[in-house]
């Protein structure tokens, strides 16, 4: 068993002593490792290969800012990579700090075994969960908010327990997934689709994923019975040649359409169950069971002052409470909640209120409004700053491209204890 896409490499520029040490660190971990004589060399690399994670020596003849944004400029990629800036000064390396390279973290040689335990702790066996779409509604392309994205929900979940893929909702978001796999594993891959319920911007994508069209994969694609139908109807509705020109008999792949049931479901190395949502139409709130860890994805729920449904919170706190990572809908704040009552989303204070009360341990805020840019989100964001260790470990807006890496070793003596 493994990670879907298990031949990452590590890619190093620095000089022998410091090579010499990571070297060890990288390989006891499984990983490639590829040395770069140059930051021209290393742009080059990463366009042929798939990258776990860069590691740069400031204090190395060959590296400088403008070839450090050659690596971004040659390949876009690099900026959802994780880049490790070794230095002997932090200070001459403040031009760093800017959004621009907000995936670049600062680590002075001089801390002892700092450069190891670093590397380290992005190579650790760990549950990885990749945001490909954080937009609710409907997807927005406007420059003022590239910085979170503007593509429509979609998550991905890797796990060292299967080789298979996990996707929870198929918004605009899954067509990157899908060319990614079609671009590192030759399009193959088997795997499962939660969708939590079928409004547009949760389904758009899922005709534009390429792995569906190929007869060598099998997907479970799941999903609440609905109204109107089970999986298998409602998507058969949305693609019917009046609205789409690919209907669901076009995929190759072998499709196995579920209907989700209000119960947890055992599969292969993860359980599933869900809650249904305060949403205008009946909607999942999934949580997953996975390598010791409890994970909770709830795109689209409103937490309302109003009674109804019948005790919906007490239940929707005893359903999240105690969880390792909440991701949940957060669409208004509370001045522009007061209009939108009864649209099925969140305030963001509002549920930053709830988990603290349910100690959830990690809160990502997700499904952005379409209209909220990127320096309306920045402010928001830095109001979670005040929540980082009251009580949350993490806490922050969710980003198109962001990772959260939950390490398997700290998961697995929690639950031993």
């Amino acid at each position: 068993m493994g990670l879907l896409f298990p031949d990452s490499a590590v890619v190093v520029l620095g000089d022998q002593n410091t090579v010499e040490q990571i070297k060890n660190t990288v390989t006891k971990r499984g990983f490639e490792f590829v040395q770069v004589q140059s930051l021209q060399l290393g742009a080059y690399r990463l366009q042929k290969i798939h990258t776990q994670l860069i590691i740069l020596d400031s204090d190395y003849p060959e590296f400088s800012r403008e070839g450090v944004d050659l690596l971004f400029k040659k390949n876009p990629k690099v900026k959802n990579i994780p880049i490790v800036l070794l230095t002997r000064s932090a200070g001459k390396l403040s031009d760093f700090n800017s959004d621009s390279y907000q995936n670049i973290e600062i680590v002075e040689k001089s801390r002892g075994n700092a450069v190891s335990r670093e590397i380290d702790k992005y190579l650790e066996p760990s549950i990885i969960l990749k945001f490909w779409g954080v937009r609710g509604s409907t997807p927005s392309a406007n420059i003022e908010q590239m910085k979170y994205g503007g593509n429509t929900t979609c998550l991905q979940i890797e796990s060292p327990y299967f080789n298979e893929i996990l996707i929870l909702d198929s918004g605009t978001g899954i067509r990157n997934l899908g060319n990614e796999i079609a671009e590192r594993i030759n399009n193959q891959a088997s795997g499962h689709l939660f969708i939590t319920h079928p409004h547009w911007d949760h389904i758009q994508g899922f005709p534009f994923f390429k792995p569906f069209y190929l007869n060598k994969n099998s997907f479970k694609i799941h999903m609440p019975e609905q109204y109107r139908g089970g999986t298998e109807e409602i998507l058969a509705g949305h693609m019917t040649k009046t609205f789409f020109p690919v209907t669901l008999d076009m995929f190759e792949a072998d499709i196995e359409y579920v209907s989700q049931k209000e119960q947890i479901e055992e599969y292969n190395g993860f359980t599933v169950e869900y809650m249904v949502a305060n949403h205008p139409t009946k909607t999942a709130m999934y949580k997953i069971q996975i390598g010791g860890y409890i994970i909770v994805f709830a795109p689209d729920n409103e937490l309302s002052a109003d009674p109804s449904p019948i005790r919906f919170m007490d239940k929707f706190e005893h359903f999240i409470s105690d969880c390792d990572l909440l991701i949940h809908d957060a669409q208004f704040d509370r001045e522009t909640y007061k209009e939108r009552l009864g649209w099925g989303h969140t305030a963001w204070e509002d549920i930053v209120e709830v988990a603290r009360r349910c100690n959830v341990k990690r809160l990502y805020l997700t499904h952005h409004d379409p209209d909220s840019t990127d320096e309306y989100l920045d402010r928001i964001n830095k109001k979670l700053e005040s929540y980082i260790g009251n009580p949350f470990r993490e806490i922050e807006l969710a980003k198109e491209g962001a990772v959260i890496k939950l390490p398997l070793t700290k998961a697995l003596q929690k639950h031993q204890v």
